[in-house]
């Protein structure tokens, strides 16, 4: 207290000394501060002062961040005075991420060029530590990786000792010489590391795919149906003790997800077949390990597919009934779209699992953009408000299927690759992972990030741009996703969908046949929109029209913007240019689909031939920022011209001659 000079104190709001102190100094000492939560205070007697107190280490790191924030926004004169705790208690990311070339993430064999790249970053220490960093200051607190069959690479067991890798192997020559003990160093470095930054760990399998063990000491071969893998007990007899060996090699690892239902029995006569065999297979292992060391605390999250809340409840009670134990439930929100309607209702079982004593976690799919840098804070806001029986859902988590985002590889401007994706993609993972701590952030906590980070422009006009050109792309989702949910059904960042499941290019045609919107949505679809049949509800004629003037405005606000050689700027200002292109091409879309519902050729074929000039230009501007590259279900090959011959048969087919000449 004799200190002369401005200072900032850091501590927990149980140390007495320190609240001691800031009651001398006049300082309101806060009460019943809770997990992750933090409270800032400001004294001017004897000297400028500033306290962070944290409910909890958690806690008190992120009032670190904030008044660090609050420094470099307003220096050391600003009064600061709030407190903040947790809108949502668990924030996690979503990593589908490979650990070697025999044990892939969910990717369809190897068809993803993301995933095969990720494979050195797997096992790259600065990766990590790198994604932890970035990710805390953006008040993430959850590590999710994804995995088929993780086994192979994190463990050794002695009734098994040749499934065990001998090293890890990648594409294009990678090879990394870590034995057994060199891996499971480092992954406990990695976890060590996770927890200083208050993040917990968990990994994730897809149950009975045996990748990296398959024909090995007496496993099945690869060729072996799914059924009949469930049925051995050989293969439960490994699985068992593959999941024991991984909570005793790993007493840093948090929890483990699971899922019955991806090559198990589908539709509700097989709930309690796949559910029996993940409790022989891995939840009996969980058990007998935690009630062998009453000590350790576990997470066990149980997936919702292909079982029920009641199956899952009555199976695990043994697993349940553990003190040291948490099983809770997890439900795909949104499915495979998170950028659609921000009420999505696909939480068939939330209020089932409320009602058995489960808390729940929902799995948050972006397959929606893997090159745009998406910012809309108000989609964000909404979303997570609405996101139905919030008291009992404890957490979330955010990522992609068909993508792996580790390091950046595909900008056409060569300074821009190597950086992690979630550096490129800062502005989307800093609102999403802000935001749900708290959804009640105000715009002027963006746009000052936005004028730390671009200073040679205005913040507030590039905040309005980004906004508008981000919010003009789910509605387009909202409106055509019908029975769209799946990943490999619609890519709005390519008009495109898996030419395999479904129709590749995505035509007027189809989106003017599709009969429901997104599930939750209030829009009213193309079909009634023709008809004239929309009851009050906003019309597709009335989406577009928004969608074009939302898309019109970000461009003629950003068209004045010029990054003077600054290539993080210039990536910026070309991100808001290709949504808003976007954007505009599908409200001519939109209105040419609607248009030709309702036998109104000429109008149709006036908008796709406004359609194709803007297709024309998102193309061009993707093509002279980013490489085509292929995902999971879709394939932007040879590159971004990939479907302008598409885009143009719309307008033929409708009557167009030639090719319209587009200013």
């Amino acid at each position: 207290d004799s200190y002369s000079n401005k200072k900032v104190v850091i501590a927990l709001a149980s140390n007495r000394t320190i609240t001691k102190f800031l009651a001398a100094q006049t300082g309101n000492i806060p009460k019943n501060l809770g997990e992750q939560s933090y409270a800032l205070r400001t004294t001017k007697a004897p000297q400028l002062s500033y306290w962070v107190l944290g409910g909890d280490t958690s806690g008190a790191m992120y009032g670190g961040f904030q008044i660090a924030e609050n420094i470099d926004i307003d220096g050391l004169s600003g009064a600061f005075n709030m407190q903040e705790t947790p809108f949502m208690l668990n924030r996690g990311m979503k990593l589908n991420m490979p650990l070697d070339r025999r044990i892939p993430t969910y990717i369809g064999k190897w068809s993803s060029n993301s995933t095969k790249k990720a494979i050195p970053n797997a096992w790259d220490l600065t990766f990590w530590k790198k994604l932890i960093d970035q990710q805390s200051r953006n008040r993430y607190n959850v590590l999710s990786i994804w995995v088929h069959h993780p086994f192979p690479a994190l463990v050794k067991l002695a009734d098994y000792p040749k499934v065990s890798l001998s090293r890890i192997e990648g594409f294009e020559g990678f090879v990394k010489e870590l034995n057994h003990e060199q891996r499971v160093a480092f992954w406990r470095e990695v976890m060590n590391y996770a927890h200083n930054r208050g993040m917990k760990v968990y990994f994730f399998n897809w149950n009975v795919h045996l990748n990296g063990a398959y024909g090995i000491d007496g496993l099945p071969d690869e060729e072996t149906k799914m059924p009949e893998k469930m049925s051995s007990p050989k293969v439960t007899d490994y699985m068992y003790k593959s999941m024991r060996a991984l909570l005793e090699t790993y007493p840093e690892l948090d929890g483990f997800g699971i899922t019955s239902g991806d090559g198990m029995n589908k539709g509700e006569a097989g709930y309690a077949q796949n559910t029996e065999w993940t409790w022989n297979a891995m939840g009996k292992a969980v058990k007998d390990y935690l009630a062998a060391n009453p000590t350790r605390k576990f997470n066990l999250i149980h997936r919702e597919v292909e079982t029920s809340p009641k199956v899952v409840d009555s199976i695990y009670a043994p697993l349940k009934a553990l003190p040291n134990v948490t099983l809770n439930f997890s439900h795909k929100y949104a499915m495979a779209h998170m950028y659609s309607t921000t009420t999505p209702k696909w939480t068939l079982f939330l209020e089932d699992a409320a009602k058995l004593g489960f808390r729940s976690w929902l799995t948050i799919r972006n397959d929606d953009y893997f090159y745009f840098n998406w910012g809309d804070p108000k989609f964000v806001k909404e979303f997570l408000i609405n996101i139905p029986n919030k008291q009992i859902v404890d957490g979330m988590y955010i990522g992609s299927d068909g993508y792996s985002p580790t390091r950046t590889y595909f900008c056409k401007d060569e300074s821009m690759n190597g950086q992690l994706e979630v550096e490129r993609r800062w502005y989307m993972e800093m609102l999403w992972g802000r935001m749900a701590y708290n959804p009640k952030l105000s715009d002027a906590i963006f746009k000052n990030k936005l004028a730390k980070r671009f200073p040679a422009v205005s913040s507030s006009a590039l905040f309005d741009a980004w906004s508008l050109a981000s919010r003009s792309l789910p509605k387009v989702t909202e409106l055509v996703m019908g029975n769209w949910r799946f990943d490999y059904d619609w890519y709005p960042e390519g008009c495109w969908s898996d030419p395999r499941k479904g129709t590749g290019f995505r035509t007027i045609d189809g989106m003017a046949n599709l009969t429901t919107v997104a599930q939750g949505s209030e829009l009213c679809d193309i079909p009634k929109s023709a008809a004239d049949l929309c009851d009050g509800k906003k019309s597709s004629y009335t989406v577009a029209d928004e969608i074009q003037a939302d898309s019109e405005k970000a461009l003629s606000i950003i068209n004045t913007m010029k990054s003077n050689g600054n290539g993080d700027l210039e990536m910026a200002i070309m991100n808001v240019k290709q949504m808003a292109s976007l954007g505009i091409y599908y409200s001519y879309k939109i209105r040419g689909a609607t248009y030709k519902k309702a036998g109104k050729i000429e109008k149709a074929r006036a908008e796709m031939e406004k359609a194709y000039c803007w297709w024309i230009s998102y193309t061009q501007l993707m093509e002279v920022t980013y490489y085509g590259d292929t995902f999971r279900n879709h394939s932007i090959t040879p590159n971004w011209k990939y479907a302008d011959d598409a885009a143009l048969k719309e307008y033929t087919d409708l009557g167009g001659i030639g090719t319209p000449k587009c200013k």
